[in-house]
């Protein structure tokens, strides 16, 4: 009967034992489960950052390709950003009140070609 008895109190010891070893592992100690779980949404928005920078690395790089094999692209740029005009052109600016500092100051001039 005693043997019964200590056969009882060992299994009861190593219930509790494994109780206490998963409530460590799902609550307590260095690396728990809502740890974890934190990690993996962390490595999931990375991943999901990583190809959103990848698409515009793409998207960057075919602009730069068209750039170097493509007068058209080269001609648009000049157009839209430096506001260059072939000689029997004229240039026409829309202009809202708001985005100039100064109202009576003058319109910017564009720039030519020689």
């Amino acid at each position: 009967m005693a043997e019964a008895a200590n056969r009882r109190l060992a299994r009861g010891i190593t219930f509790i034992a494994l109780i206490g070893a998963g409530y460590y592992w799902m609550v307590g100690g260095e690396y728990t489960r809502a740890g974890l779980a934190r990690l993996e949404e962390e490595i999931e928005s990375r991943r999901a950052a990583n190809t959103a920078r990848g698409d515009e690395l793409a998207s960057i790089r075919a602009w730069a390709d068209s750039l170097v094999s493509n007068s058209w692209a080269i001609e648009r740029v000049a157009r839209e950003r430096y506001g260059f005009v072939r000689p029997d052109e004229i240039l026409v600016r829309f202009v809202e009140l708001g985005d100039r500092e100064d109202p009576s100051a003058p319109p910017p001039q564009a720039n030519t070609p020689p």
